[in-house]
């Protein structure tokens, strides 16, 4: 087993007496990262609160390079998190705040300050050592938690929600950030998002949570364009779920077409334009269907026209409550 791989088996963990992860099942390899998504109370910061070991567990197990440490002290597990707010201390300057570590460590002053300064070089700030956090923007203050959180040199690192707070161009650049130093150091590396896209850009691999779950881990593509159940296609935008008998066909609007003839018939109740496309919704015997369509080429609303559902952009998934949750 690498060194670094992170593996959580069958984890349980009930914050507050409410079971929120429920026997869940994560492994990151070595030296990767993998975007953990889900929508608000899926139990993504619980994992990383239970991985790092603020969150005590019920049952199952945490290794990280093959070694179990879910029964150790947070401060001997190896690992760094950055949360959603920076956490820093307004009394002290930015290099001491990277450092903050280091002095626990007890590291003498002048190896602190030269460690700090090498971090602050690598997230971009190396000219802010000596400024007070409270001039700086939110987006520095978050560079600044992330050379913090990279001082003690952790074998995981763990950011929750990171970017949630910033504008999209800070956004935007802290990402780039978090890539380029994780590629640096092979470190590995988990990022929890709610946002699909960005899910995409910051992980070589998406786990999708639900409902204190995994319940698809593969890489963006795969969960985009092979969602292995109907909940998982529809958090990635597939509007349109078609049950027929025990399985559901999915397919995503750009890929229906419409014609006049032929088809499906249906009565078209809605065309929106929305700038390089027109969201047309169309009423199918009670089946609402959408379709992205070239503004040149949209019907009206009114209009009776046949959809047309291409065998080779259709997925068949499994019907039924359990498909919804399975773990994969």
């Amino acid at each position: 087993m690498s060194a670094h791989e992170l593996d959580c088996r069958d984890l349980s963990a009930s914050p507050g007496g409410s079971p929120i992860l429920r026997g869940l099942s994560l492994t990151v390899p070595a030296g990767s990262r993998t975007a953990l998504l889900g929508p608000s109370g899926a139990g993504k910061t619980t994992l990383l609160r239970a991985i790092s070991g603020l969150q005590a567990i019920d049952a199952g197990e945490v290794r990280l390079g093959g070694e179990p440490i879910h029964g150790r002290a947070v401060h001997r597990r190896g690992i760094a998190m950055v949360f959603q707010e920076p956490r820093l201390l307004p009394h002290i300057d930015v290099q001491d705040n990277v450092a903050l570590a280091l002095r626990a460590a007890g590291v003498g002053r002048r190896e602190r300050r030269r460690i700090a300064a090498a971090q602050l070089e690598e997230v971009g700030l190396a000219g802010l050592a000596d400024r007070r956090v409270q001039g700086l923007s939110g987006g520095e203050q978050q560079r600044v938690a992330l050379a913090r959180a990279l001082c003690s040199n952790p074998r995981l690192l763990l950011l929750d929600e990171p970017l949630t707070s910033l504008d999209p161009n800070r956004r935007a650049a802290l990402r780039r950030v978090i890539v380029d130093l994780q590629r640096q150091r092979r470190l590995t590396t988990v990022i929890v998002t709610h946002d699909r896209s960005e899910a995409a850009e910051l992980g070589q691999q998406i786990a999708l949570m639900l409902e204190g779950r995994i319940v698809q881990h593969d890489e963006p593509r795969a969960l985009f364009e092979r969602p292995v159940s109907a909940a998982v296609a529809r958090f990635f935008g597939v509007a349109n779920l078609i049950p027929e008998g025990a399985q559901t066909l999915a397919i995503r609007p750009e890929h229906v077409r419409l014609q006049r003839h032929g088809g499906r018939r249906g009565i078209v109740v809605e065309a929106v334009y929305a700038g390089d496309h027109v969201r047309v919704v169309v009423d199918c015997a009670g089946q609402r269907l959408q379709a992205h369509l070239p503004p040149q080429d949209a019907p009206r609303a009114g209009e009776q026209v046949g959809l047309i559902l291409p065998d080779e952009h259709l997925w068949r998934l499994p019907s039924g409550r359990s498909a919804e949750v399975t773990e994969v």
